[in-house]
């Protein structure tokens, strides 16, 4: 299988936090690139190629990571092939993000994504897979859909736990999105995610979306730090030849788990 390093770092100039007016002056450039990538979206993106337009939707995180001064390490190389079910834990919003950067592709989301302003109307121009999960309905969907895009050359990212945590343990994961990769006989890419201080590389309180918070109660906690950084870790890429839905997930899942329990064990040992 062919690979191809599409981002090993992107870097951003640390800024003081306390600088007066950096929320605003964030808020800002970010409503701005907002506006960019609608116009994009509606004006462009029919007339675009699949490849021209992921490289849009690369292009859009990168420059929203850079606004809000999130860098993302990633040592490991990236699958280049598509056509592939990227399955990652979840721990924030910015996880869309930080993986559109590195390798875009559609994402599978919550019924509920497509009703948050602006945002909702983006994912849905971006062909986001919406799924309700307590519906056998719209899980059947999301089967068939993920194995149309497949078939179009697209990889499809999932978040198989469902919902998102602080992200120092892996939950339990759905087995349906890894149906349509065995029907579409391609493979499972495990990949992990970790947030941490840029400046000591301890595990950061800053990027996690959990309980009641709020996205713009999230939005305002990662604007107002300077020292947040991704790590991502590109695990085992799996073939689905031979599995069923329930081993994928379960092989996807120890490697995850794997990586957050070696990370877990590093942190301690050197805090």
């Amino acid at each position: 299988m062919p690979y191809q390093t599409l981002q090993q770092t992107t870097s951003t100039r640390q800024i003081d936090a306390d600088e007066p007016g950096l929320p605003i002056v964030k808020m800002i450039r970010l409503l701005a690139e907002f506006v960019r990538a609608g116009l994009v979206l509606w004006l462009l993106f029919p007339k675009l190629q699949r490849v021209d337009k992921l490289r849009q939707i690369q292009r859009w995180a990168k420059n929203v990571l850079l606004i809000l001064n999130v860098e993302v390490h990633c040592e490991e190389l990236v699958p280049n092939t598509g056509g592939g079910l990227l399955v990652a834990n979840h721990i924030s919003w910015l996880d869309i993000l930080v993986i559109q950067s590195l390798a875009p592709g559609v994402f599978v989301a919550k019924s509920e994504v497509r009703r948050w302003p602006l945002i909702g109307s983006m994912a849905h121009a971006c062909d986001t897979i919406f799924v309700e999960r307590s519906s056998h309905k719209s899980a059947r969907a999301m089967i068939d859909d993920s194995i149309a895009a497949f078939g179009q050359g697209y990889s499809v990212i999932a978040f198989p736990e469902g919902t998102s945590s602080d992200g120092s343990d892996l939950g339990i994961f759905h087995a349906n999105i890894f149906e349509g990769a065995i029907k579409a006989r391609t493979y499972v890419q495990a990949v992990t995610l970790r947030y941490v201080n840029s400046d000591n590389d301890l595990p950061s309180d800053a990027a996690p979306f959990i309980g009641d918070m709020t996205l713009v109660s999230s939005l305002r906690r990662v604007m107002a730090t300077s020292s947040l950084r991704a790590r991502v870790h590109i695990g085992e890429s799996i073939q689905s030849a031979g599995h069923t839905r329930k081993t994928l997930a379960n092989l996807a899942h120890q490697s995850i788990r794997r990586e957050l329990t070696r990370e877990r064990q590093g942190f301690t040992r050197y805090s």
